[in-house]
């Protein structure tokens, strides 16, 4: 990343100061005198001259933002080694619904905290993360990044650390930004404009700054790519629908009669219990693993629509069954339109007093896509198609007419393609006001005061589309006329048939969702000094807060009553907490000007929270400095972190997910297969599999139905963190060697009592003695009683994934960071090499008290937030030369294991499948800036130079890969001017 420095000798104590927070120093923090002024630096609220932290603290410049092209923090903040890549513009399944979080260290956004000039910015989900959207991306002047808990300074949710976004002030004169970028490919269209414009007041006692700014981001779908635009994972919910018939199988002899009319049929290929589909002129195909006949056999249906895992099994499963290709309905890049607007102003109303306000409003809108919807889903398992249905084909009919009960309903599951793709549209709108009061306090020198009290609301509307009603298409199919009396032409499910619109009207559902919430904030702070030491003056920070936050989602009624098949049934969540703390901070210079301690200092902190669910708890730290000269500094912290429960996983309602779950009971399983074989298949078979079925026992879906929701008796987290490093600066005074800067940090955090659920996946496993648990093979084991199996055919439902008070994990590593510059002879200008890296030592996690720990460093996996690659930095080149500034940066990620091997020690493997790995990359970005003259600079750049395509893997999170963590664009292009008054 690159961020300017500073030439000469003199600015040396300044630059050793930069290099302790952890990256270049900014221009703002030296002056000309080569002394710095009294600052707050993010992790400590007592302001120091020395303007060093005790943590390790990365910086990122505003400027930054312009050369990567940047045009939302989070492409940027995402970067950096310590950060792992969370929600972002290409969360489309999973959703975000267009929020973008930021995830230091691979903890969790809801573990790290997003202030704006050291205040709380209000959360925009019930986990009260922040969206870096809605902070205003032309008034950041730079973001500090403290990588370390630090509860003990701004409270509960600060385990990980702390962004915080720094706001420019006593903004004069006009500014004005427009960017423009595209991919090679003429797609991925993006552009922005802001304008900030600002003035001193009453003869510079007051200030007055307002920002408008507006971004605009096209959708990119999954089709365009070559990568993607193939599912590699298949699926039951075809558009031409699909049967199975389960313990009312028909014979196999009725099956053998009927398939042996299609051509290349060998008698019992095809087997009585397989799932079978349906082609244009009525006759059926198997789609079921258990098919021995080749594949793909006898399918006559839009090949187009085809995965090709069917052509040469590259499927996740390694079967060959004929499956639908889901993936170019979906969008791969969410298309985003965004304006804000915000405004900052102070007034000196006397010596002691300034009065201070500021104003943020951001609305913002977002799309999310998928394929169209699987019907049914959730607990409503199957349509039943009664035998006297009109649009039975014959074939079908042969087969049902030979079953036990030859009269039972035929279990049905299909994709309603006719009434499109499912949508999400959101609007967002971001409102937060803050004034307030600071100054001097009168009569007590070197004191200071600063209260203020904030009120935030997000507003989000969610439209969902391409819904369709469970009993609406009930009565279709139930009607004599095949609802040909309730829609004209009725439905006939059987192959991909047209749908009238007035069925289409009849069966589809748009349902809206409404979300508010509410956050307020009182908060006092006083500081100063106590008393002078021999070393200096002892400093103390004194304060309070109060916060209530409330969540109100309103689920559309549809949704809330679970008539609905595409997206999950949702029940409406109300829940409020209120948090009362007081802290404080103690400075204290111990040694001052000796030799081998030209400073050394100790600062401690406490605070103590009541959180109206949690109770009473306190967090705390203890910090230490020890500067041997001007030229070399070690530092060092412990904090003792707490996190109380957010509303959602106190509150949240058991709502429907779809997580993927391979199932044991899988005939060619190696559970079926191994040594327990027979006490696996009692279990299967006590668990509701039908003896008829259990032989050849196939999931119809990898991802079952599940059920999450909240628990009011959790209790807070808490982490210990351990922090340990060393700044130096070159003691040569060759211009070649003179400005190296380097800083090196270790940290080690363990977080316990872990919010997390049983995942489905695990509960499955351990019910199948995957660890041990399940020795006996009983169906009344715990893990067994955490999920249900349809009655059709056998398949795992209702998994329960209720939030507890469950997991430790443990994390350690070095953040390294490496600067060098140099004034190149003959005035040809200067050359700046910074480095910025971060080694993963390991990343460890016990999912239940007692279990042994999986290491995850150098792992990635199937949920956003899973990939922790051993080594990530990056190296950016910068050339300076008059008005030009050229970068060329290089992005490193390092190679990956599929988290799924490591998770092998539980027995979640499944013979067959593929758990890829990723390799190594390397991404290239180049730059450039020109100075054409003091108000008007233009700039551009290409990112992802040689075009490097994402690293595909199975099973991924989405589009075959993590798109938040690797480029799903491609090579893109940008151009941009700023323009000054």
């Amino acid at each position: 990343m690159n961020i300017p420095m500073h030439t000469g000798r003199t600015l040396r104590a300044g630059l050793l100061a930069g290099v302790a927070l952890g990256l270049p120093l900014l221009p703002a923090q030296a002056q000309d005198s080569g002394q710095l002024e009294e600052i707050v630096v993010t992790g400590t609220r007592i302001a120091r001259k020395d303007y060093v932290s005790d943590s390790p603290l990365s910086t990122v410049s505003a400027e930054s933002f312009q050369q990567t092209g940047a045009l939302t923090a989070e492409n940027l903040l995402n970067q950096l080694p310590q950060v792992v890549p969370d929600a972002t513009s290409t969360s489309n399944n999973p959703s975000a619904g267009g929020r973008a979080n930021i995830n230091l260290r691979g903890l969790g956004s809801n573990r790290n905290l997003v202030l704006v000039n050291g205040r709380r910015m209000i959360g925009s989900d019930s986990t009260m993360s922040v969206d870096v959207n809605t902070i205003p991306s032309a008034l950041v002047d730079r973001v500090e990044v403290i990588s370390g808990g630090a509860s003990a300074v701004y409270g509960a949710d600060a385990v990980a650390g702390v962004v915080n976004f720094i706001l420019k002030e006593d903004f004069e004169g006009l500014e004005a930004n427009v960017q423009y970028g595209i991919s090679d490919q003429g797609d991925a269209e993006e552009k922005s404009g802001d304008i900030t414009i600002g003035g001193n007041f009453a003869q510079g006692r007051g200030n007055a700054t307002l920002s408008v700014g507006y971004l605009k981001r096209k959708e990119l779908g999954k089709g365009e790519r070559d990568f993607t635009a193939q599912a590699t994972s298949t699926t039951s919910y075809l558009p031409w629908g699909s049967v199975v018939f389960g313990s009312n199988a028909p014979t196999q002899a009725a099956v053998d009669s009927v398939f042996g009319q299609y051509s290349g049929y060998s008698t019992g290929a095809v087997s009585r219990t397989d799932r079978y589909s349906f082609n244009p002129d009525g006759t059926l195909f198997s789609i079921s693993h258990s098919s021995s006949a080749p594949a793909p056999f006898n399918v006559k249906v839009d090949e187009s629509q085809l995965a090709t895992c069917i052509y040469d099994g590259s499927c996740n499963n390694g079967d060959q069954r004929v499956s639908y290709n889901f993936e170019p309905d979906n969008a791969l890049i969410l298309p985003m339109e965004r304006v804000n607007i915000a405004g900052t102003t102070r007034y000196q109303i006397n010596d002691h007093v300034e009065a201070y306000a500021s104003g943020f409003f951001t609305n913002y809108n977002s799309t999310t896509q998928l394929a169209p919807s699987p019907a049914p889903t959730g607990s409503q398992g199957y349509f039943y198609v009664p035998v006297t249905n009109p649009f039975i084909p014959a074939d079908l009919a042969a087969l049902a007419a030979s079953r036990s009960d030859p009269t039972a309903d035929i279990p049905l599951l299909t994709r309603f393609n006719a009434v499109g793709p499912r949508v999400s549209e959101y609007e967002n709108n971001v409102f937060q006001v803050l004034g307030g009061f600071r100054g001097d306090i009168p009569g007590v020198s070197g004191w200071k005061y600063d209260i203020y009290a904030a009120n935030g609301r997000v507003s989000t509307t969610e439209t969902q589309s391409g819904n369709v009603s469970y009993s609406k298409v009930q009565e279709l199919l139930t009607a004599a006329d095949g609802g040909a009396s309730l829609c004209e032409g009725g439905y006939n499910p059987f192959g991909q048939n047209e749908l009238s619109q007035a069925c289409k009207d009849y069966v589809s559902v748009t349902a809206k969702n409404t979300t508010t919430i509410e956050q307020d904030v009182v908060e006092m702070n006083v500081t100063g000094g106590l008393f002078d030491l021999p070393a200096g003056t002892v400093g103390l920070a004194l304060g309070a807060q109060y916060r209530s936050e409330s969540y109100d989602f309103k689920a559309d009624s549809v949704l809330a009553s679970g008539d609905v098949s595409g997206f999950n049934a949702q029940d409406s969540l109300y829940g409020e907490i209120e948090n009362k703390d007081l802290y404080g901070e103690l400075y204290v210079p111990l040694l001052a000007d000796l030799p081998f301690a030209k400073a050394v200092s100790v600062t401690a902190g406490y605070r103590f929270s009541d959180h109206s669910a949690a109770g009473t708890f306190g967090s705390y730290k203890g910090e230490g400095s020890w500067a041997v000269n001007d030229l070399f500094r070690l530092r060092g912290s412990y904090q003792r972190a707490v996190r109380a429960p957010s509303i959602g996983e106190l509150y949240s309602p058991q709502n429907e997910d779809n997580p993927e779950v391979a199932d044991p009971c899988n005939a060619g399983s190696t559970y079926r297969t191994g040594a327990n074989a027979d006490a696996v298949r009692a279990l299967c078979l006590s668990q509701g599999i039908s003896p008829t079925m259990i032989d050849s026992y196939e999931q119809s879906n990898s991802q079952i139905g599940a059920l999450v929701g909240g628990n009011t008796e959790l209790q807070e987290e808490t982490a210990d963190t351990y922090t340990l490093g060393f700044v130096a600066t070159s003691p040569f005074q060759h211009p070649l060697v003179s400005d190296i800067t380097l800083s090196v940090d270790y940290y080690d955090i363990t977080l316990k009592d872990a919010i997390s659920t049983i995942s489905a996946g695990l509960a499955v496993a351990r019910c199948f003695n995957a660890n041990g648990d399940n020795p006996t093979f009983s169906n009344d084991n715990y893990y067994c009683q955490l999920f249900k199996r349809q009655s059709v055919d056998g398949s795992i439902d209702d998994a329960l994934e209720l939030y507890q008070n469950l997991s430790k994990i443990k994390t350690s590593g070095i953040d390294v960071q490496l600067d060098w510059g140099y004034d190149l002879p003959s005035d040809a200008g200067r050359l700046n090499i910074n480095l910025a890296g971060t080694w993963v030592d390991h990343y460890k996690v016990q999912a239940l008290p007692g279990d042994a720990y999986i290491d995850y460093a150098g792992s990635i996996g199937g949920s956003i937030g899973d990939a922790i690659p051993e080594w990530k930095g990056t190296i950016t080149t910068t050339y300076m030369y008059g008005p030009v500034t050229t970068s060329l940066r290089a992005r490193y990620i390092g190679p990956m294991e599929n988290n799924v091997v490591r998770e092998d020690t539980a027995g979640t493997l499944v013979e067959g499948v593929d758990y890829t790995n990723v390799p190594a990359t390397w991404y290239f970005d180049l730059s450039a800036s020109y100075v054409l003259s003091e108000n008007l600079t233009l700039r551009g750049g290409i990112n992802n130079l040689f075009d490097q395509e994402p690293r595909l893997y199975t099973p991924s999170v989405q589009a075959n890969t993590d798109p938040s963590v690797y480029d799903v664009v491609g090579r893109r292009f940008f151009m941009g001017a700023t323009v000054k008054f």
